[in-house]
This record gives C-alpha cells, structure tokens and sequence, in this order.
C-alpha cells in the first residue's frame, strides 16, 4: 500500500472520530458511552496509522469501519420500531451520514487490499516529495471539506464561538432544550 493511500486512511480515521467524539454532547448516555469509545479508537488508530509505516490490524480496521454504519443502521431500525424518533434524531442525519462515508471509504480501501493480499507487515512504498506533499494536500482538504460540515450539525457545533466574535460578553444562540450560557468576566 502507499504511503498516500496509508495518509488518506489516517486522515478519514480521524475525522470520523472526531464526528463521533463531537455527537456526544447530544447522545444519551449509552449512546454517548459507544460514542466516546469508537471516537478514542478511531482517532488512536488515525495517529498510529501516520506514525507508523504500515497499516495496523487491517481485518479489525476493516470491521471497526463497517460497526458504527451497522450499529447506526440498527439505532435507526430500534426507533422505528418503538416509534421513539427521537432516540435517533439527537445524532443527527448529517455527521453520521458523512462519518459513514469515510467509513465506507476506509472499508473499501483495506477490503480492496485484503482482496489483493496486500501484506501488511511490509512498509509503505515511499513516493517522492512532491508526490507525497500534494497527496497529503489532497486527503487533507477533501476529509477537512467532509468533517467540517458534519461538526457543524453536531450540538457542539451550534455551540462554537463564530469566528470574529471572540469576545467577553458572547452567549451562544439556544439551538436546542439546554439552557446553556458563557460565563462573562467582571473586572
């Protein structure tokens, strides 16, 4: 696998664990639990898949990638069924939908490699700078342009501070039932 490619993964890596870390806020309690869970992993494996020169357990990546589509898949299925709507809404169609589909591109990618019998203990084939540089351009703009907008639909996002508005006295609009405030300095 090359090392472009091996970047490509760790950079989908951690933008899906940063979705599911910034989903927790408005989670349920289980929900939230699984949530921290996969995020910590996903970004954990992210950073070792740029550290290292290989990639690390891919038959477990390759499931780990495929669980939070399937466990989102049967969340949905579970409020249908109890016709509790909102046990699925509080995450939000948006952020899971795009962490998805990093996940479905990691899935792709390794089961493309596992079909090819990629052996994985080898490091990755070391392309030229330039190559290397603009490859790392690339992954990291197209998953920064994905997992931007999917942290903007989380309950965190509506409560980051707009850009210019950095001051003292700034109170988050209320976007949801929580009655949430910035504390003000008095001097």
């Amino acid at each position: 696998m090359s090392t472009i490619t091996r970047t490509w993964l760790a950079f989908a890596a951690i933008g899906i664990g940063m979705i599911h870390l910034a989903l927790v806020i408005s989670s349920p309690l289980p929900i939230a639990v699984v949530l921290v869970i996969l995020g910590a992993i996903e970004f954990a494996w992210g950073i070792m898949t740029f550290i290292r020169d290989r990639i690390a357990y891919p038959k477990l990546v390759l499931f780990g990638a495929l669980l939070p589509i399937l466990l989102w898949s049967l969340l949905m299925v579970v409020a249908g069924l109890l016709e509790q709507p909102g046990l699925a809404s509080t995450l939000g169609f948006t952020a899971l939908g795009i962490a998805s589909l990093l996940e479905l591109f990691v899935a792709v990618v390794i089961a493309f490699q596992l079909r090819r019998k990629t052996d994985f203990s080898v490091p990755s084939r070391t392309p030229a700078a330039g190559r290397y540089l603009l490859g790392l351009f690339v992954g990291g703009l197209i998953v920064a342009a994905a997992t931007t907008p999917a942290l903007a639909a989380t309950e965190a996002g509506a409560y980051a501070q707009p850009h210019g508005e950095h001051t003292l006295g700034f109170t988050p609009k209320q976007t949801s039932e929580f009655n949430f405030t910035v504390p003000t300095h008095q001097h």
